[in-house]
């Protein structure tokens, strides 16, 4: 929707209000949809400005949020969290917190569910092709080879 001549710098901030009242925003991503709705670089600044001081921005929380939410309910692993934050342009002190936030107990419980359920669409044949796909599925989520290999070999002492 393009800004029309009616819509003020104060109908923009509200608008913005309500955006980041449905779900945690980054200030990136603010930026970006103030600019769709027809502000420029100059207004949504201050519009940004205005939303992280009255406490609907927050870089940290944000981070803690997306880490839990792609982490835990999505399955996926740190590596590719840690590269989409770094895509939003959040600071590292932002991204390590919400990493950091994430459960490890609950984490290594997730990373053992997607490679047990990989297994099972891969009929439980552990044959090299297999093993194969599965670490190539595992590192595409954002694991680590050494996550990898060790939830695998947990999985196969059992």
């Amino acid at each position: 929707m393009n800004r029309s001549k009616d819509m003020t710098d104060s109908a923009l901030l509200d608008r913005a209000r309500c955006y980041c009242a449905l779900a945690e925003q980054c200030e990136s991503g603010v930026r970006q949809k103030l600019v769709v709705w027809g502000a420029g670089a100059s207004e949504a600044d201050s519009i940004v400005a205005r939303l992280r001081n009255d406490g609907y921005l927050d870089d940290k929380r944000y981070a803690r949020a997306y880490c839990e939410s792609k982490m835990l309910q999505q399955g996926w692993g740190r590596q590719k969290v840690l590269y989409q934050l770094r895509l939003k342009h959040l600071p590292k002190e932002a991204i390590d917190s919400g990493v950091a936030a994430v459960d490890e107990d609950r984490y290594q419980e997730v990373l053992r569910e997607v490679t047990e359920r990989k297994m099972r669409e891969l009929g439980n044949d552990f044959t090299p092709e297999n093993q194969r796909k599965l670490v190539s599925f595992l590192t595409s989520r954002g694991f680590t080879f050494g996550e990898i290999n060790k939830v695998i070999t947990n999985i196969l002492e059992q």
